[in-house]
Order: C-alpha cells, then sequence, then structure tokens
C-alpha cells in the first residue's frame, strides 16, 4: 500500500494533478482584480444610532396605572411601556427578529397585541401580568402587518401585504382563520387600515376601496364606490362601534360611514391628518387632527366642524381617552405618541396640550443608503426614520442631522442632494454650514405622482434624477435639476420610457443615458415586458433613443441597473446576474459576462444594482447584497461582502452596511497586492485514492455514519478525474474534511479558493488559524447555499492574528445545514501587500 501512494505521488507530481507545488510570482502582471486585496470586515460605528422612529401607540393598565405601549424601530425592535401617571420609563421587551410596528391594539382584558414587520409580518402578545411578550403567529407568505383592531369578545384582527388579506387570531383557541384577499384583482395590495363591527370586518385598502366582508356569509362589498375617491384608505377607525371615521392619504379628506344605517353621512372634512381618532366619541363629537396642526371636532348629530382652539404640532399615532382626575388634568384628556418618542396630554376643559420629554429607548436605526459627500466624509440616511448622519471616516465622528427617509443621494458642487420619500423630495446639506432646520434645505418636491427618488446623477453642473410614481400608478419620471437657471429651476419628465420607472442614470457630454424598471409604484401590475435603455438630449430636453438590451443569456429583463460612465469612456450597467458595456455612441454592446450563475441571485423590482468605480475596478452590489468587484479588462469577478448599501472613501477602502443588520456601518480595506506566492496542499485536486476511509492530505474532523459521509468520487469533477463529495443529511451533524496545517507568521494573509458544485442544501469553506500549541485563533467562512448543479468558484481571503503559526483549509458543512456538494481543485496563496 506505501508503494501504491509513493507511486501516485510520483505520477502526480509528473503529470501536475493538483498537488499545488510552491511557485512564487509578482502580481503586477496580472489583472487589476487578481492585484488587489480585500481585508476582513471591520466593524466601525452605528451612525444612527441616536434615532427613535415610532409609527404607533395604545394605552392600556398596568398595576393599576395607565401606560403607553410603544415600539421603537430597530434590530430588533424594542416594546417599550411607559407609566404615563408616574411618567417613568418600565421596561424595555426585545420583539426578536422583528423590526417594527405600525400596530398596535389593547383588548378586553387587558393584554396587548402588537403586529409587527421584518422577518415576516408577526403577531406578538403582551401580557400586564407576566410582563413577557410572546410570538403567538407568524403570518405565511405576508411581509407587512400594518393594522390590527380587535372586537369585544377579544378576537384579534390584522390586515397585512403584499396579499391584502386580512386574519383573525383567537387567543382562547389560538387558531387563526384566513378570511383572504379582499380585493384580490392585483398582484400586491394594502390592507392599510381595519375595523371590525359586529360580523362585519371593513378593510381600508391602497385602492381607494373599503371593503366590508360579512364574516358569517363571505359576502364583499365595497362601500366606497359613492365617494369616488383615489389612493390609501390610510386611515379606518371605528367610533361608538357604530360609525367608520375614513382618511384618504391623497385628499387628506375624512368621511363618516353610519354602519347601522349602511350609508355616508352627508358630510365631507377637509384638511384631515393621519393617523388616528379615539374610539369613543365625546358628547357625540369625534376629536381629530388637521394638517394645519389644530384639533378639531365633527359632531355626529349635527355634522358640524368646529375648532377646539387647541393645537398640537402633530398626528395620532394611536390615541386613548385617559381620566388622570387632576387639578391640572380635570375630566377627560386624549394622550398621544409622536414619531420621536414624546408623550402629549391634550386637555380639553383647560385646553392645555402638555408634552412630556421623550423616554423610550433610542435604538440604533437602520441605515438606507451611504454615499460619500463633495466633503469626502459619508453621508447615511436611515430608513423609516427622521434622521441621517454625517459620518467622517478620518476622525470617526458622527454628526446627527434632520432627515426623513433618503432613498439617494448625490454630490452637487459643494453641497449633497437627498432623496426624500413618501413625498418625493429633494434636499440640500450644506457640509459647510452646521445642521439646522433649513440644513438640509428643501428644494422642491417632484410632484407629477412621484414619490420614490430612486436614482442621482450629475454632470455638467446639473442634477439628474429617477423616480418611481406613487402606489397602484406606473410611469416613472426623469427630472432635471439646474441650480443656476433663473426662474424654475427644475423640470420633471415623466413617462420617458412609457409606464417604466426610472432607476439608473450617467451623464457624458450633454446626454443622460437612463435606465429603467417595468414596475411602477406597488400594487401596480406592469404593461411593459421589458426595461429600456435611452439617451436624454439634455439642452433640446428630449429623448433621442430607446433600445432593448441585447445581451446573450439575458431575455427581455423587467430591470436594467444603475449605469456608469467608465474610465475607458464606455457605459456600463447592470442587469439581473450580468455585466455589461455599450458603446455610448451606438449604444451596441462591447462586452458582457455573467458574474453569477443563472437562478443564484432574488428578483428585485427596483434593485438597480448600484455602480462605483475605484483602482481601475467596478463594484457592482447585485440583488441579495452581493457586493462584487469586477475588472473591467478581463470582466474577471470576485464577490467581497454581503452588503445592502455601499460607498468607497477617499483612502479606496470599502464602506457598508451588512444587509443582515443595517444598523451597523462596517469598513473593508482595500490593498494593493506585491506578490503571490502558492501554497502547497497535498492532495488538493482529490486525484490520490482513499487509504483506509483515509483522503490523503486532509483529515476529518466528525464521525461519519449512514447521515454524514464524504468520499471520493467521479460523479462530478472540475478538474482531473474526481472531486471531494460530502453528504450531510442531518439537521444535528456535521461533516467537515481539513487540509494538513500549513505555517504562517501573523500579519500575513492568505488566500482559500475552491470549486464547489452544490447539489442541495447548504455548504461552507473556511480559512482557519491556530497558535503553536494547536489551538484556534479565528476562523473565516463562506457559506453557499445559491447556484445549484454548476460548478461555481467560491474564495475566502483572511489574515493571520496574533499568535497565528499554522493555517488549514475546511470543506465542511455546518451543525444545521443539509447538502449533497462536491469540492474540487482547492488552491491556496499566500498575498504579500504592497507598503
Amino acid at each position: 500500500m506505501k508503494r501504491w501512494i509513493s507511486l501516485c505521488l510520483c505520477l502526480a507530481i509528473l503529470f501536475g494533478l493538483g498537488l499545488g507545488f510552491s511557485q512564487q510570482a509578482s502580481a503586477k502582471g496580472s489583472s487589476k482584480l487578481a492585484r488587489t486585496y480585500f481585508g476582513e470586515p471591520q466593524k466601525l460605528t452605528a451612525p444612527l444610532n441616536q434615532a427613535i422612529s415610532i409609527f404607533n401607540g395604545a394605552v392600556g393598565t398596568e398595576d393599576g396605572h395607565r401606560v403607553m405601549y410603544t415600539t421603537t424601530k430597530g434590530f430588533p425592535a424594542k416594546l417599550n411601556v411607559l407609566d404615563i401617571e408616574d411618567y417613568k420609563l418600565k421596561r424595555v421587551i426585545d420583539l426578536e427578529d422583528s423590526e417594527n410596528s405600525w400596530a398596535h391594539e389593547v383588548v378586553p382584558n387587558g393584554d396587548l397585541y402588537v403586529a409587527t414587520e421584518g422577518g415576516g409580518a408577526k403577531l406578538w402578545r403582551y401580557s400586564p401580568v407576566t410582563k413577557k411578550a410572546e410570538l403567538v403567529y407568524k403570518f405565511p407568505g405576508e411581509s407587512f402587518a400594518f393594522s390590527i383592531t380587535s372586537n369585544e369578545e377579544g378576537k384579534v384582527f390584522v390586515g397585512t401585504y403584499p396579499s391584502g388579506k386580512v386574519f383573525k387570531y383567537d387567543p382562547e383557541t389560538k387558531k387563526v382563520t384566513d378570511y383572504g384577499r379582499m380585493i384580490g384583482a392585483v398582484s400586491q395590495e394594502y390592507i392599510r387600515s381595519l375595523a371590525v363591527i359586529g360580523d362585519n370586518i371593513y378593510s381600508g385598502t391602497g385602492h381607494g376601496q373599503i371593503v366590508r366582508y360579512n364574516m358569517k356569509t363571505g359576502e364583499k362589498e365595497d362601500i366606497s364606490k359613492s365617494i369616488g375617491e383615489p389612493g390609501h384608505i390610510y386611515d379606518l377607525e371605528k367610533v361608538d362601534d357604530r360609525y367608520l371615521f375614513a382618511r384618504y392619504e391623497l385628499s387628506s379628506n375624512g368621511f363618516i360611514y353610519d354602519t347601522q344605517e349602511k350609508k355616508w353621512l352627508d358630510v365631507t372634512i377637509p384638511n384631515v391628518r393621519g393617523l388616528h381618532v379615539e374610539e369613543e366619541s365625546l358628547n357625540n363629537k369625534v376629536y381629530f387632527m388637521t394638517t394645519d396642526n389644530k384639533l378639531r371636532t365633527v359632531d355626529l348629530g349635527t355634522l358640524k366642524i368646529e375648532d377646539t382652539g387647541i393645537e398640537y404640532e402633530s398626528g395620532f399615532r394611536g390615541v386613548d381617552w385617559v381620566e388622570f382626575n387632576t387639578p391640572e388634568l380635570p375630566g377627560k384628556s386624549l394622550v398621544t405618541i409622536n414619531f420621536s418618542g414624546y408623550v402629549t396630554i391634550i386637555n380639553l376643559e383647560t385646553k392645555k396640550v402638555t408634552r412630556l420629554p421623550s423616554l423610550v429607548q433610542s435604538t440604533p436605526t437602520v441605515m438606507q443608503a451611504i454615499e460619500k459627500g463633495p466633503d469626502g466624509n459619508f453621508y447615511i440616511s436611515g430608513m423609516q426614520t427622521s434622521k441621517g448622519a454625517q459620518y467622517n471616516p478620518v476622525t470617526g465622528e458622527i454628526t446627527p442631522f434632520n432627515l426623513g427617509q433618503g432613498d439617494s443621494m448625490a454630490p452637487l458642487g459643494n453641497k449633497m442632494l437627498m432623496g426624500v420619500y413618501p413625498s418625493g423630495d429633494i434636499r440640500a446639506y450644506d457640509p459647510a454650514l452646521p445642521p439646522s432646520n433649513d440644513n438640509p434645505e428643501k428644494l422642491f418636491v417632484l410632484g407629477e405622482s412621484q414619490n420614490r427618488i430612486k436614482t442621482i446623477s450629475t454632470g455638467g453642473g446639473k442634477a439628474f434624477i429617477g423616480s418611481i410614481p406613487f402606489y397602484g400608478e406606473l410611469g416613472g419620471a426623469l427630472t432635471v435639476y439646474d441650480p443656476e437657471a433663473e426662474g424654475v429651476k427644475y423640470k420633471v419628465f415623466r413617462n420617458v420610457v412609457q409606464d417604466q420607472s426610472v432607476v439608473g442614470l450617467a451623464y457624458k457630454d450633454g446626454l443622460v443615458y437612463g435606465s429603467t424598471s417595468i414596475t411602477g409604484g406597488l400594487g401596480a401590475d406592469p404593461t411593459a415586458e421589458e426595461a429600456k435603455v435611452f439617451v436624454w438630449d439634455v439642452k433640446n430636453e428630449k429623448k433621442i433613443k430607446e433600445i432593448s438590451l441585447n445581451i446573450e443569456g439575458i431575455e427581455k429583463p423587467h430591470l436594467i441597473g444603475e449605469l456608469s460612465i467608465g474610465p475607458d469612456g464606455l457605459l456600463w450597467g447592470a442587469v439581473k446576474n450580468a455585466i455589461f458595456a455599450l458603446d455610448p455612441e451606438t449604444l451596441n454592446v462591447v462586452k458582457s459576462k455573467k458574474v453569477y450563475p443563472d437562478g443564484v441571485l432574488p428578483e428585485d423590482a427596483w434593485g438597480s444594482i448600484d455602480l462605483k468605480w475605484s483602482g481601475g475596478l467596478l463594484f457592482a452590489n447585485f440583488t441579495g447584497g452581493n457586493l462584487t468587484a469586477i475588472d473591467p479588462d478581463t470582466l474577471d469577478s470576485q464577490k467581497i461582502t454581503n452588503a445592502y448599501s455601499f460607498s468607497i472613501g477617499d483612502d479606496g477602502d470599502i464602506y457598508y452596511s451588512l444587509a443582515s443588520n443595517r444598523t451597523l456601518l462596517y469598513k473593508i480595506e482595500v490593498d494593493h497586492i506585491a506578490k503571490v506566492k502558492s501554497v502547497h496542499l497535498t492532495n488538493n485536486g482529490f486525484e490520490i485514492p482513499m487509504v483506509d476511509d483515509r483522503v490523503p492530505g486532509w483529515a476529518s474532523m466528525f464521525a461519519t455514519d449512514s447521515e454524514v459521509q464524504f468520499n471520493l468520487t467521479n460523479e462530478k469533477h472540475k478538474k482531473g478525474r474526481n472531486s471531494l463529495k460530502l453528504v450531510d443529511a442531518s439537521r444535528k451533524k456535521s461533516v467537515a474534511l481539513m487540509s494538513h496545517p500549513v505555517k504562517v507568521e501573523p500579519g500575513q494573509v492568505l488566500k482559500a479558493q475552491t470549486q464547489l458544485y452544490l447539489r442541495e442544501g447548504l455548504s461552507s469553506f473556511m480559512l482557519r488559524y491556530y497558535d503553536k500549541d494547536g489551538k484556534e485563533v479565528s476562523s473565516t467562512p463562506v457559506h453557499t447555499e445559491s447556484g445549484y448543479n454548476q460548478w461555481q468558484k467560491v474564495t475566502v481571503t483572511a489574515k493571520a492574528p496574533e499568535k497565528a503559526a499554522t493555517a488549514k483549509v475546511l470543506a465542511y458543512t455546518t451543525a444545521y445545514a443539509m447538502t449533497t456538494s462536491y469540492y474540487d481543485d482547492i488552491k491556496l496563496s499566500k498575498l504579500t501587500l504592497e507598503e
């Protein structure tokens, strides 16, 4: 047997069967990507760490005191319990794997139910007796639970998106009833507001309909036909268990429906501000806020609208009657909470508005966009929050400023432009001035039914803005903003490509190059079959060309990602899983390549695949957060990390938010490689046969059995005749092979690479460092669970930490994962970085 092994070794060396014999080469003659080293992720900070984002609250009773329940947005969302009599924060409870809540409901027995989003739509129950919260249901296939209500029996009703369904949860039986889609006309529908009176569910939708659904008969009726208003019924509140108070978002008109008489009362209430009204009238009057911050009433008998003489600077994010029975607060008071966590008490007798300081626990808020500004600092916007931040990458200093959800940003001159959702407005931040109510300055609102600013590109002293229309609408727009223009400084050109949204823009020599998505606002089914590339003449204000993208293997894409003019003068872009470059004059394809195999990346209607250039490389953030570096000459590529949003600093390093936790800002250092030295790995191509159930050059970490096993096989092979096959059919076991140790020194950088064929499940590849005693000091894994039934290259790079003496390469499965996978042609290199 020893002679046979020796013979195999000799043959392998003779014929070059992948034993990885050592060689050293200069990196200067290789491609740009091969000469680039990407360091390990470094956690920097939570830049939006003081933000408080609250969408709703409800008053309940706990230990004999009235309390305000509210949930702050973050990872995870946090349920706050505030004693509003002693005014103190009683407790904070993490709602694990949730991000925020628009809906709280206190049922007759005093329990609180919270509908959350983030990781899917969920329903939680909090007991004021046990002081604990428990997850009671996760709604299958639903992303958001926007609305919640209950009936006199304590049953809880939840409205969802994207299916537009209503569910009932019975706390006694713990059973859930799915009443199905309330409209069911298009693929994406909201139940934005909800009320239940008797046997009827009333659903406020995103399509101008208020659907009455009878739970006994299953009969449906749109009771809002006579109103004829479009858009979201953002608010729908039951009053006195008889009336419905409805508010339409677009018009801010309010209407009252009598469920007993089955008719709308003869009154239209103008300028109503959301989000709620109280569920019980007082002296037959309903109290509501107006868009100009006035508290008014409408009399349910006379239908007369009156001003109370009281002002409050916000809308009601949940509002309840509370009797404090103190000299300062006689009779009934309205109690509410605002976006930033301030509890407000409005006393009707004294007409006094008491604003109590925010006690809710601030949480790091999720980041939306990251962009380098004209001053070299990074500008960071949050999702569904009121704060943005400036981050100095040199000092680490964070400067917060007021900003809504900035979906896109770009420098223009010495200012930073920001596109804010949902109003579709453009703001400008001046880094030379301190943050204030006027910095960022609100420049203009796009109008033309646009509300999502998807992209901003600049050139020639102008800004070019691509946008997506409101919910239920098709037809995005290209907006041109000229700060030096006389008179009106911006023009909006809607439907540059008919019924399509503008998601990518690049400027060169008086022309704007644009890319589109066939998807419009949520809830609007596309009418076009494929996305387009277009050219806009800035001077003459007209479209001069529109083409379909002709790339091999990509047919009728629904979205073409961001565009960018490269250092080579070509028009670069990304679509689905491919990168491409066009001749900017002819729009002919110069080069293209699929960066990821088909079926690996998720679909995204608006995911515009952000592009940035640095160090001669193109960085593309493909859908699913796959940040990838691409050599524009060879089109070779390497996945860098999982990022939601990213930017590149003046230092050439990558700054990004992690796709799995967008509250934290990370950094990856980018360096150039001077030398690459291949490291010998015995049997790296798995051509040497197994001996006594062992793989020469590799050691098994765990025992094998019928569920977890490995072997060498010729079923699949990328190079040579064989590969390593791993089979893991257990959720509790692992199979793992590790190479023989390789000597290293602290600070050395190793790069391991393998060809992986994944038949099913999830398989992993790792670099692991050990100290001189063989104790693990660090591990850097890469987990793959996509790209099935095809060979794909997997790479992991890691710097040897202090005390590192040896390193090993591991092909394995995690304890929970299951897989059938094949590894071949494993390579290991030592990289020397330039000084």
